[in-house]
């Protein structure tokens, strides 16, 4: 895609608004990007970058390059908000943890943690989409959907099986794990 905006689509257009407003708007987001900073990974609005997606995700963190935002799946600023702050948790889990994302244990463990913290299963939106089930515990249950979702998706996962498995086993240690934060509400 050509970098002159006046090319741009509508949709990628509304993307790179939405992700700069954000960088220097949102508290989450600059909060995680000053974590970041902390350690030595800075990240600007220009390393997020705005593409067209087959897939049904709204983004992804790809290692040593970067945050890719889904311009053609993001449909509000909060959802970009949320991806945004996902992705820069697997960001913030790359540089402090050195995670091996072919190692699933350890894609499993950033998905809860970026899962439970970024705020894409906050209840009012599980609510919105029809996710709930019962309000006990659901943050937890949709956390655990969402990483085995992710884990699923990994070309070293066999199975449906294997990923909830997995994400079970790690499922403690790494719900509990807020870090940068001090705590979540």
């Amino acid at each position: 895609m050509s970098e002159d905006p006046q090319s741009w689509s509508k949709e990628r257009k509304n993307c790179e608004r939405v992700k700069r407003a954000l960088m220097s708007q949102s508290p989450v987001i600059i909060f995680l990007k000053t974590a970041l900073d902390r350690l030595n990974c800075n990240i600007e609005a220009k390393d997020i970058s705005c593409q067209p997606c087959d897939a049904q995700s709204t983004g992804g963190y790809i290692p040593g390059k970067g945050i890719v935002l889904c311009e053609n799946r993001l449909y509000t600023k909060k959802m970009a908000e949320n991806t945004i702050a996902h992705e820069m948790i697997h960001m913030f889990d790359d540089h402090r943890f050195e995670v091996d994302w072919n190692n699933l244990r350890h894609q499993a463990c950033s998905e809860i943690r970026a899962s439970s913290m970024s705020g894409e299963c906050r209840w009012t939106k599980e609510l919105r989409f029809g996710n709930i089930k019962t309000f006990r515990k659901h943050h937890q249950e949709c956390v655990k959907r969402r990483a085995t979702i992710s884990v699923q998706g990994n070309p070293n996962c066999k199975s449906k099986e294997q990923a909830e498995a997995i994400v079970e086993e790690v499922f403690n240690s790494c719900f509990n794990d807020f870090r940068p934060f001090e705590k979540i509400y």
